[in-house]
């Protein structure tokens, strides 16, 4: 028995909750590192040139690289396959998706927590509404996933 004929709304609730996980986590390190050094913070966008530049790279390759990633995963999957691989191929692409964002999200954080500027908390924050922007639904997936008509009308009725 598969993955996605026990339930079929079962594989979108799991991935919303993963989802939700990877979100928390970063976060949860984020309210730490800012409870943490809350008396050293400061905001600053002229020091620490270094890190400010490496910071704003690596969010927008974190960016551009979970767009590819999860645009040539979705394109794997084969049209002819059934419901719950292509439910699994997109877990597997969303939950990657959201590492290339988690990524750079944590690398801001540990900037903060290493120079104590504030600054860096704005590139969290873009990257959090990125992340909550990719929230997985069930339209989500019927408009990424190529699904037959048979498909889409099993879905419907959830």
């Amino acid at each position: 028995m598969s993955y996605i004929n026990r339930q079929p709304k079962d594989f979108i609730k799991s991935l919303q909750i993963i989802h939700f996980a990877l979100l928390a986590a970063v976060l949860v390190f984020a309210s730490y590192v800012a409870f943490n050094a809350k008396d050293r913070l400061f905001f600053s966008y002229q020091e620490g040139k270094a890190f400010l530049y490496l910071a704003i790279i690596i969010a927008f390759a974190g960016n551009l690289t979970s767009k590819f990633i999860y645009a040539k995963l979705i394109n794997q999957i084969p049209k002819d396959a059934d419901l719950s691989l292509k439910a699994i191929k997109y877990s597997t692409a969303h939950i990657f998706r959201m590492a290339m964002l988690q990524f750079p999200a944590f690398m801001c954080v540990f900037f903060v927590w290493q120079s104590n500027n504030s600054f860096y908390f704005i590139l969290v924050g873009i990257l959090v509404l990125m992340m909550l922007a990719i929230y997985p639904t069930k339209n989500k997936f019927v408009n990424d996933v190529p699904l037959t008509n048979k498909e889409k009308s099993l879905l419907e009725k959830l």
